[in-house]
């Protein structure tokens, strides 16, 4: 008697889908997903069949965009559109889920490249004012007739080794700002394919001396000249180990250097003369870096001098001082400087009694 009443006591539990000491609510379930077509750039319908599916299965995907639930969801069916944009093995994705996010079933599929010239994305590696980037750009049949052209970087090339799929070239960043290059790529007869825009920062200069450390940023918008002179002379290391030969605290208060090392002797390597970059908006004030010159206007070369304090006066001063850049980091370096004591020496005045040594200058942004 107790055997037969189990059974009917069980009999009526699955019958009546009662929940018998446990049960929940139903969940659905999906048994497969099928696509209709698979075809780069083209929409696709996917079918979800199961059960209970009208009861919160829901669809995400991989390598499709513009995922949407289509007309007319069923118990045992269901269907999904979206837009195929990736290609090659698994290149797409979907998961069916049920409303709380567990995964009911994953599934992937392959998608043949297309044979047309596709750009999926342009990267780039660093952006770096006057330094060479190199910029790669993805997608399919890349090796059918895809032209580069640039604004604001110099010197395009492409690299040896590209493939269909990749292509990498390199150019000197010859701007800064806002969407300051473009890397357009566009097909043999001139039709765009992709075109990006990068953004580059204002460059900076770490300077190192056994005073402390200092980073200088450059306006090469207002002083482009007097900019990518500096810069020069830092990327060629012309700096490295000279030392500030003339510190002055009265009348005008300044740290200069770029000129002599520590034996002392005159640096080699020293470039042509630029022209002056004044009237520029930049005035000769505390923490600004300028260029120094001799009497002739036009006759910078790589001496620079940091204001120790506002010098406005040299802004005008016998045809002016071009500043080109001020210290966003280690302004205290400026109050060492200030602080060393000078005397006349190798006929020099103002020279500093200990050696103030720039142990390296390098451009870090």
């Amino acid at each position: 008697m107790k055997f037969y009443l189990a059974k009917i006591f069980a009999f009526v539990c699955i019958s009546l889908l009662t929940s018998c000491g446990g049960g929940g609510n139903p969940s659905p379930t999906v048994t497969d997903i099928q696509a209709n077509q698979l075809v780069y750039g083209q929409n696709t319908t996917f079918t979800l069949s199961g059960t209970l599916l009208d009861q919160g299965a829901v669809l995400s995907s991989e390598g499709c965009s513009n995922l949407t639930q289509g007309p007319g969801a069923a118990n045992t069916s269901q269907t999904w559109t979206c837009q195929i944009n990736a290609a090659g093995t698994s290149a797409v994705t979907v998961q069916a889920k049920t409303a709380n996010g567990t995964v009911l079933k994953s599934q992937s599929f392959d998608v043949a490249p297309p044979n047309y010239l596709v750009i999926t994305s342009i990267e780039a590696d660093r952006l770096m004012y006057t330094k060479l980037t190199a910029f790669t750009i993805n997608g399919y049949s890349l090796d059918k007739g895809l032209t580069i052209n640039s604004k604001n970087c110099k010197g395009l090339a492409l690299l040896a080794g590209g493939t269909s799929s990749k292509q990498v070239i390199t150019c000197t960043v010859g701007a800064v700002g806002k969407a300051a290059v473009v890397i357009d790529g566009v097909l043999a007869g001139g039709t765009l394919v992709k075109s990006k825009t990068f953004d580059v920062p204002a460059p900076q200069v770490t300077m190192v001396t056994n005073l402390g450390t200092a980073v200088v940023e450059l306006d090469a918008v207002a002083t482009p000249l007097t900019t990518n002179n500096f810069l020069q002379y830092v990327n060629d290391k012309f700096y490295d180990n000279t030392i500030f030969h003339r510190i002055v605290t009265s009348g005008i208060f300044v740290a200069q250097g770029g000129w002599i090392t520590s034996a002392p002797a005159v640096q080699p390597g020293q470039r042509s003369a630029i022209a002056l970059e004044v009237g520029k908006g930049l005035s000769n004030v505390k923490g600004t870096i300028a260029m120094a010159r001799t009497a002739e206007l036009n006759s910078a070369t790589s001496q620079f001098f940091f204001n120790l304090a506002d010098n406005v006066a040299l802004d005008t001063a016998s045809g002016g001082y071009a500043v080109f850049g001020k210290i966003v980091t280690g302004l205290p370096l400026l109050d060492a400087l200030a602080g060393v004591a000078t005397s006349t020496q190798y006929g020099l005045t103002d020279f500093p009694s200990q050696n103030v040594v720039v142990q390296s200058a390098s451009q870090t942004q």
